[in-house]
């Protein structure tokens, strides 16, 4: 089975450096001419199904780059963003707190509203196993978020060297391939 990631195109938000989180942000018009972009990119592609979050950017995104293809479009909660809680609509940049905390395997830096990233990374796991169980030997386009291509790329990868999950991110509409045959660290 051949997953195929794609990241939401950019949002107001990613512009102002807010965490978005689960809050229902659309594409920007920067967003909507790079899913028009990342259409072209994958004219190249060949998946027989589009599994997307239900958020909007991503519904937006899913929209423009399967345009013109005779595909199912599913939506699953299971692929929305984290929730950020507390910190949704501030901004990340200046905010230590959240900075230490967001992306942390460690327990003493949980951050109190957000859905842990351990119970993230486990509804991602647990999505992608059951995508592999009913659907072995099909290449399915995946359109979410930056979080959940941290937690895709972490299934796949495992732990980057550095210890930083945040260096897995994707940047908004890139395209990342992963192929449950590869020899992956997954679970």
């Amino acid at each position: 089975m051949k997953i195929i990631l794609i990241r939401h195109g950019q949002t107001d938000w990613n512009i102002e450096g807010k965490v978005q989180g689960i809050t229902d942000i659309p594409l920007n018009e920067t967003g909507l001419q790079q899913a028009y972009k990342a259409k072209e990119i994958l004219t190249d592609y060949s998946f027989e199904k589009a599994i997307v979050s239900p958020l909007i950017r991503a519904r937006q995104t899913a929209q423009i780059v399967c345009a013109g293809r005779n595909i199912d479009i599913t939506y699953d909660e299971r692929i929305k963003e984290r929730n950020f809680g507390r910190f949704e609509g501030l901004s990340y940049k200046g905010n230590v707190e959240y900075r230490t905390g967001a992306w942390t395997l460690e327990e003493a830096h949980k951050l109190d509203t957000v859905e842990p990233y351990n119970e993230f990374y486990r509804r991602i796991a647990d999505f992608l196993n059951d995508l592999y169980s009913t659907h072995p030997d099909k290449s399915i386009l995946l359109v979410a978020h930056g979080g959940v291509s941290i937690a895709v790329a972490h299934y796949f990868k495992g732990i980057p060297k550095s210890g930083c999950l945040h260096e897995y991110i994707l940047d908004n509409c890139a395209v990342a391939e992963y192929d449950f045959d590869a020899e992956y660290g997954k679970e």
